[in-house]
């Protein structure tokens, strides 16, 4: 999985690393004291830190104010999923898994790399029908969440976790979001 020596060296040389913790801070940060529905500013750091480019204007519409009445009350993946999929008529796991995410940060964030290199799993393909796709994008995202929690729970999660504490003592990030930084940047 993530070699503690390599940890170290991430850690050591963060610049890319402390560039996206600031942009994913000022995110938490600003949700729920804006209405993320209409504050461009916030949506461009969201869509530059989470790498949400090249979708139609509706897209961004849709997603900011689902995402704005959902901030509170939370979501699940499945209607997220569903939602998302009305704006442009694909289902993006990705997406997704960002929204649910940022509504509760103890939920890890579909990375195809991370996912692939990490946990061996990778995104269903188009080339079969809808339903199925979407009962195996459902099944893929659980069972990478399941993995990422046991591996966060694990004695080598752990000491990731600990490796970041001392580098970024008082960060107010979840232990997932920690592990997903470290992951994010070994890829």
């Amino acid at each position: 999985m993530l070699n503690i020596s390599k940890v170290e060296s991430i850690l050591s040389e963060s610049d890319k690393l402390w560039d996206g913790m600031k942009r994913y801070k000022r995110i938490m940060d600003s949700l729920y004291w804006t209405d993320v529905s209409t504050d461009r500013d916030f949506q461009r750091t969201f869509n530059d830190f989470f790498v949400m480019r090249s979708r139609k204007s509706e897209y961004y519409t849709i997603f900011y104010q689902f995402l704005e009445q959902k901030k509170k009350e939370g979501t699940s993946f499945e209607e997220t999923l569903d939602y998302l999929k009305g704006a442009e008529g694909r289902r993006e796991l990705s997406f997704s898994s960002k929204l649910i995410h940022v509504i509760n940060p103890n939920r890890p964030i579909w990375d195809n790399n991370v996912a692939v290199q990490h946990f061996g799993l990778k995104l269903p393909g188009y080339g079969v029908d809808s339903s199925t796709r979407q009962t195996e994008i459902v099944r893929a995202y659980y069972e990478y969440c399941g993995r990422f929690c046991e591996y966060v729970d694990s004695s080598e999660g752990q000491a990731v976790i600990r490796l970041f504490n001392e580098k970024y003592p008082h960060t107010g990030f979840t232990d997932v979001k920690k592990v997903d930084f470290i992951m994010w940047v070994d890829v």
